[in-house]
């Protein structure tokens, strides 16, 4: 379905002469992600809403999806099965949130080992997206920004005490970033 409507998307853009056709792979990539990408938010928001956790959802999009496409990690086979394993992950976070009570101590001590996974590990290549020295110099730095900033959120929220409200969404969204990269660095090792 996402494949069928970049297509046609793509088709209407070079019949209404708005692009070449020799941009039309470009262009059809680029629909299809963002389609992807709109069904995979629209998923997550409407889980957020079922379970009445819809600004942990936004606060947890926002760190997982940030970080996401700096980081690089497991990558599914297909659109169905990334998915999926999306919805898993954020099903877990819920589950966690609302049946483990999490020390505060042990909440800042699982970001600190987190942060420092994702820096050792981060950026891992993607086999269709290889970078260059210069890039994953550029990424690291950026993903670093993003860590310290997520992490300021999160010691401020926890010094306030809105911890348990909702900025523990950020810890989720760190500690599985840093779960796919674990993930990932195995298989291309593998």
């Amino acid at each position: 379905m996402i494949k069928s409507l970049s297509y046609k998307f793509t088709n209407l853009l070079i019949n209404n002469e708005i692009i070449e056709c020799e941009e039309f792979e470009i262009y059809r990539y680029g629909f299809e992600t963002l389609i992807y990408f709109i069904v995979n938010i629209s998923v997550a928001l409407c889980i957020g809403i079922i379970f009445d956790r819809f600004i942990h959802t936004v606060i947890f999009l926002s760190c997982y999806c940030t970080l996401r496409q700096f980081t690089g990690g497991y990558h599914a086979q297909n659109y169905t099965e990334c998915t999926l394993t999306f919805v898993v992950i954020y099903l877990i976070t819920i589950f966690i949130d609302n049946n483990i009570y999490m020390n505060k101590y042990l909440a800042v001590l699982i970001f600190i080992l987190c942060g420092f996974i994702i820096y050792k590990l981060s950026p891992l290549d993607h086999r269709n997206k290889p970078l260059s020295d210069t890039d994953k110099n550029t990424y690291r730095i950026t993903i670093m920004k993003i860590i310290s900033i997520i992490g300021a959120i999160f010691l401020f929220s926890m010094i306030l005490e809105i911890y348990r409200g909702h900025f523990i969404y950020s810890l989720f969204a760190v500690f599985w970033i840093c779960i796919l990269l674990i993930v990932g660095s195995y298989n291309n090792n593998s």
